[in-house]
């Protein structure tokens, strides 16, 4: 790795963007993967809107439907409506957007699943949070029917996501769609375990003080530490990061400092936040367990300023596989659960201690 360079500008926090009109229904189901980070399949996807408007698009949740064939649907169905409406409910919504994934529907004929929508309207309603919209459709790619439960009637195709303006800006800004849930979880997949079995070995010699040889892998200073932190953030943002070994060592046991892991916090909220995301996300794949902990909770922060729950969770998922009762992945699970904005985070973040003082 190289030494630090200037760093690119990061993306507007979420809370500070322009505002962006969905114009449609077609518009507004196109805009669902936007906000989940993936093309859903067989979901119950719940939107809520706020802001002054009392329609921006807010927090977004999925959970998976119940087979229809399924011969205690209807329970099925309370449960999952129940959840899913108790975790929209902490963005304390003005508002709120139903959409029904599932491609065992063909209209004009009765629309599936059209139980488990009118128990969605029912469960807000007995929350007095309005319903903006309750639609099915079939995907949420360009091309897929969609049509509304309600009274409407109202019925069409998804516009191709890129000519949409919501869409093409939330691309342009660097987030990615992935095909599935699936292929959003890849990005946190542990890379070939042979490696990672090398590498643990290196990691507890070097625990032990048993690594032989002066490779320059452990990292037990503060300031060393927060030099190769910057060093391969600045790799990332110029396209050349490449994990050997010894980086994978030495920056596992630059990030166990507390210090450390507080100075790659504020890099990841300030300038070059999305350069620091790829390399968190580069070492979640590369760092053997438990010690993969810590960039997977590294990630799941810098998820949250963006607005990506879907990643966030995820990441958090896998810093819990690697170290079961990881305190700072338990605190960042909390704020996802507790609906904390984006710009609170950012600005506790950067509120904290500078390098300088710490």
């Amino acid at each position: 790795m190289t030494p630090p360079a200037d760093h690119p500008p990061a993306a507007p926090p979420v809370d500070q963007r322009p505002v962006l009109r969905v114009r449609d229904q077609g518009e507004l189901v196109a805009a669902v993967p936007a906000m989940l980070g993936f093309h859903p399949r067989e979901s119950l996807v719940l939107m809520a809107t706020g802001g002054l408007s009392g329609r921006r698009l807010g927090l977004t949740l999925r959970v998976d439907l119940p087979p229809p064939e399924h011969p205690q649907y209807a329970e099925h169905a309370e449960l999952v409506v129940a959840s899913a409406v108790c975790g929209l409910l902490l963005d304390e919504p003005t508002g709120a957007v139903a959409v029904v994934v599932s491609e065992s529907g063909d209209p004009p004929g009765p629309l599936p699943h059209s139980l488990l929508a009118g128990r969605v309207e029912s469960a807000l309603a007995a929350q007095q949070v309005p319903i903006r919209a309750v639609m099915w459709t079939e995907r949420t790619t360009g091309g897929a029917r969609w049509a509304c439960y309600q009274a409407c009637g109202c019925a069409g195709t998804v516009p191709d996501p890129a000519t949409t303006p919501f869409v093409a800006a939330v691309v342009a800004e660097g987030k990615v769609v992935h095909a599935d849930r699936a292929a959003l979880e890849a990005v946190v997949a542990p890379v070939d375990q042979d490696v990672l079995r090398r590498r643990e070995k290196r990691l507890i010699q070097s625990v032990d003080g048993q690594l032989e040889g002066d490779t320059g892998a452990v990292v037990l200073e503060p300031d060393a530490g927060v030099f190769l932190v910057d060093a391969a953030i600045a790799d990332s943002a110029a396209g050349r990061l490449a994990l050997s070994d010894d980086d994978v060592v030495a920056l596992a046991t630059a990030l166990g400092i507390a210090e450390v892991r507080g100075w790659a916090l504020q890099r990841t909220a300030g300038p070059g936040g999305a350069a620091a995301e790829h390399l968190w996300a580069a070492l979640v794949r590369e760092t053997p367990d438990p010690e993969a902990a810590e960039p997977a909770a590294l990630l799941a922060v810098s998820a949250l300023l963006r607005g990506d729950g879907a990643l966030a969770n995820i990441a958090l998922d896998r810093a819990e596989r690697a170290w079961p009762g990881h305190a700072f992945a338990g605190l960042v699970r909390r704020c996802a659960a507790a609906g904390v904005r984006p710009s609170q985070v950012r600005d506790t973040l950067l509120g904290g201690p500078t390098r300088d003082a710490r």
